[in-house]
């Protein structure tokens, strides 16, 4: 006898729930909802703009205040009196210096490290990681006493070869660790197969290993610069003389007027940062896109 096969049975989507509809649905902000989160955000722009609105005001006026004022004339004896009175550009010279030579000398020295910690299998090597990454947790004043003592027996005081060696020094934990990570996301058997086409370790790390890396590169370099260019505290231990003072010590000068904090000439002050800020745009929009893609690898798994 012939089985009857049961006739199928159609999906009506018109069966399909309302509710599953609306569900896929965006749902719009309302309008209270709407107008406090963009008073939020302006809140938070104009906290963050204030500050850079008053320099950028204050460095062409010549009797600015410590409050945001419209300039009644416009005027460059501002920028005149700070290198002519205040050897601005013997302190920008300086910090260029410092900072370009602590920049190239920090992204050597972890790119290696970092390397060798990603590749070299040692025992307890998580252990040593970490050890790293706690040196960055020591307070920078505890360590004043013994890095002067040390700069005055190598003779490294008043010199740019002992703020460079500081500075390094004082980046290298944190971006020795963090360079780790990148290399730990380089696959191997990039570099594998650059020795197998007959190419030495170190050449593979340079040619194979570093470009994929540039990212982190990126962020290593512009963190050792900022760094390097805003430190006070070794300045004020290493340096007692003139020609070797940075820009952030100039800006103390200033600050403190004539010997007082009561008589600040607040339009130096504001000239000196729209000098102090150029060169750090100018990095940061040199290498911004490598940093973007730097910092957003360096978030991947938290």
């Amino acid at each position: 006898m012939a089985v009857r096969a049961a006739p199928a049975t159609a999906v009506d989507t018109r069966a399909v729930p309302a509710a599953r509809t609306v569900a896929r649905r965006r749902a719009r902000p309302g309008v209270v909802e709407w107008v406090l989160v963009h008073l939020a955000f302006a809140i938070v722009l104009a906290f963050f703009l204030a500050p850079f609105l008053w320099m950028g005001l204050a460095a062409f006026d010549p009797q600015a205040s410590a409050y945001i004022r419209i300039p009644e004339r416009l005027t460059l004896d501002n920028f005149r009196v700070v290198f002519a009175d205040y050897a601005f550009g013997t302190a920008l010279k300086n910090s260029l210096i410092v900072s370009t030579a602590t920049m190239a000398l920090t992204v050597l020295t972890v790119s290696l490290a970092g390397y060798s910690l990603s590749r070299i299998a040692i025992k307890r090597k998580n252990w040593i990681s970490y050890s790293i990454l706690l040196l960055q947790t020591m307070p920078l004043s505890a360590t004043m006493v013994p890095i002067y003592g040390l700069a005055r027996e190598l003779n490294l005081r008043n010199s740019y070869l002992g703020l460079i060696l500081v500075h390094t020094a004082i980046e290298l934990p944190f971006l020795t660790w963090m360079m780790k990570g990148f290399f730990d996301a380089v696959p191997r058997y990039l570099e594998e197969a650059a020795w197998i086409d007959g190419r030495s370790k170190l050449r593979a790390w340079f040619e194979v290993v570093l470009p994929v890396a540039r990212p982190g590169i990126g962020v290593a370099a512009g963190l050792a610069f900022l760094s390097a260019w805003a430190e006070v505290l070794m300045v004020l231990i290493l340096v007692n003389r003139d020609e070797y003072l940075t820009v952030p010590f100039a800006f103390y000068r200033a600050a403190r007027g004539e010997g007082s904090y009561l008589e600040v000439r607040y339009e130096l002050v504001a000239a000196m940062g729209v000098l102090y800020v150029l060169p750090v745009l100018a990095l940061f929009f040199a290498t911004r896109k490598l940093m973007v893609r730097g910092l957003m690898g360096t978030t991947r798994g938290l």
